[in-house]
C-alpha cells in the first residue's frame, strides 16, 4: 500500500527552464547559448547540486571559459538565477489533496544550496513532511546511494513510496530502488490517472470524473 508520495522539484513542483529566462541576463543569442552551456550545462552545475563546490569556485572556473565581457553576467546569473523560477501553481491542489487524504509527502531533488533561497515558492511546501536535497548529502540522482539514504533518513519502506520525477533515468533508478514511480511530463491529468491506477486516493480526479 502506498503511504508516501515523493516529489522531484524541478519541472514537477516548479518550472526549471534556463533557456526560457536566460534573456533576462543576456540579450545577444550567441551569449545566451554560451552562458546556458557554460553555466547550466556545466560540470560545475552538477558539482553544485552535489554540494562539492562553492559558488565562488564555480564563478572562477566558468569565467575561465567565457569572454571577459561576460564575467559580470556570470556573477549576476549565479547570484540571481533562482529568482526566475516559477511555481507550477496547479500542483498546490495536488499536494494539499494528497495531504488531506493522509499521505506523507516528501521532496527528493537534485539541487544546490540555492534551494534554500527559493523553497518558499514551492507550491504546498507547508504540507511536506520532509525535504531531501542532494547538496546536503553530497549525492545525486540517479545514484543508488541517494535513494538508500533517503529511505534510511526518513525511515521509509520503498514499496510504500510513490515517486514523481520528470527525468526517465531518475524514475528508472527509483523503480530499481523499490519505489512505484511515474514520469511527469507536465500533464497533471495523466498524473492523477496514474494515482488512480496504483490505488492512490485522488479526490480531485474522482470529482471531475
Amino acid at each position: 500500500m502506498i503511504k508516501n508520495i515523493v516529489f522531484d522539484m524541478g519541472n514537477v513542483l516548479v518550472r526549471y527552464a534556463p533557456a526560457n529566462f536566460i534573456s533576462a541576463f543576456a540579450k545577444q543569442p550567441e551569449h545566451q547559448q554560451l552562458l546556458l552551456n557554460e553555466i547550466f550545462g556545466s560540470v560545475e552545475w552538477l558539482q553544485a547540486d552535489r554540494g562539492t563546490i562553492t559558488k565562488e569556485e564555480m564563478k572562477w572556473r566558468i569565467c575561465q571559459r567565457v569572454p571577459e565581457m561576460l564575467h559580470s553576467t556570470v556573477s549576476e546569473i549565479l547570484a540571481q538565477w533562482f529568482e526566475e523560477i516559477q511555481p507550477i501553481a496547479d500542483m498546490r491542489d495536488v499536494v494539499s489533496e494528497l495531504k488531506a487524504q493522509g499521505y506523507r509527502l516528501y521532496i527528493l531533488s537534485n539541487a544546490s544550496q540555492d534551494y534554500y533561497q527559493f523553497r518558499d515558492i514551492i507550491p504546498g511546501i507547508e504540507f511536506f513532511d520532509g525535504e531531501f536535497v542532494s547538496s546536503d548529502w553530497k549525492l545525486l540522482k540517479p545514484e543508488k546511494e541517494i535513494y538508500k539514504q533517503f529511505f534510511s533518513h526518513f525511515q521509509l519502506v520503498p514499496s510504500e513510496c510513490y515517486f514523481i520525477d520528470d527525468m526517465a533515468m531518475n524514475v528508472e533508478a527509483a523503480r530499481n530502488s523499490g519505489m512505484v514511480s511515474h514520469i511527469f511530463r507536465g500533464n497533471i491529468e495523466e498524473l492523477q490517472q496514474n494515482f488512480k491506477t496504483v490505488g492512490i486516493k485522488n479526490p480531485s480526479h474522482e470529482n471531475r470524473g
